[in-house]
């Protein structure tokens, strides 16, 4: 009887090559089932999501207004947000774990504050611009990301002594001057074309917020501008996800 002895080489060399063949086809099936949910969802890919501390929300304005106040003397934002109903927000976070964090702090003595969520499509080039005119649309939403994540750097600094208020105005002149480059170009670009004036409106108003860095250096009391700060960084973020919305 002819014995039979085991190739260990050989045996592992097909099961490599099975592998490397099992991989090569995953791989692919991969690719064609994002290539069709790209086709089929191209909106879905992907989200910008802003989260703020919401204290209380109400169906009267007058309410929501005397609790802004209220959050605005205690150096926060006391921002009122309109969706349907009249939201109160006390601050922005870039991190929803750190916005989760203040809203516990705040539970005893704001039982109903909570995070809410700003989510809004991120921006998906379009067929009917050329390449210089979406990359200018492309860059001014990448500016006004870092002009909100800058800022809110500063008011974290500036809360914290980390920075002087000199500082702090000479830090908000540089990220002003960032940003500016990147708006002065949109504008240039899309001034004669008015299917995107909704897009230039909002674009607009946070260039006013940015001209506003220049009145805070009049205020004497640095919670003020602290607090109008926050308030600021809260309209940039909205008039951001309506930029977005406005494509």
């Amino acid at each position: 009887m002819q014995s039979y002895q085991f190739d260990y080489y050989q045996y592992k060399k097909k099961i490599n090559k099975r592998k490397t063949t099992g991989f090569v086809l995953l791989s692919f099936l991969i690719l064609i089932a994002l290539g069709l949910a790209m086709f089929l969802y191209p909106n879905s890919l992907g989200k910008n999501k802003f989260y703020l501390v919401e204290i209380n929300s109400f169906l009267s304005y007058n309410e929501a207004n005397d609790l802004a106040n209220t959050i605005s003397s205690l150096n926060g934002a006391g921002y009122v947000y309109y969706d349907g109903k009249y939201h109160v927000f006390a601050s922005f976070y870039p991190s929803k774990k750190d916005a989760e964090t203040v809203c516990e702090n705040l539970k005893s003595d704001y039982p109903l504050a909570s995070v809410y969520t700003l989510e809004c499509d991120k921006f998906y080039r379009l067929k009917s611009l050329s390449d210089n005119q979406n990359k200018s649309i492309e860059n001014l939403l990448s500016a006004t990301l870092d002009l909100i994540n800058s800022i809110y750097k500063c008011i974290i600094n500036f809360d914290t002594d980390e920075i002087s208020i000199n500082q702090l105005f000479f830090n908000l002149d540089d990220i002003k001057s960032e940003f500016i480059k990147y708006s002065d170009d949109f504008f240039d670009r899309f001034k004669t074309d008015s299917k995107y004036n909704k897009a230039k409106k909002y674009v607009a108003k946070i260039v006013d917020t940015t001209d506003y860095f220049e009145e805070l250096k009049e205020e004497a009391n640095e919670q003020s501008v602290s607090q109008k700060l926050k308030y600021k960084l809260i309209d940039i973020v909205i008039n951001h996800s309506c930029i977005l919305n406005s494509f």
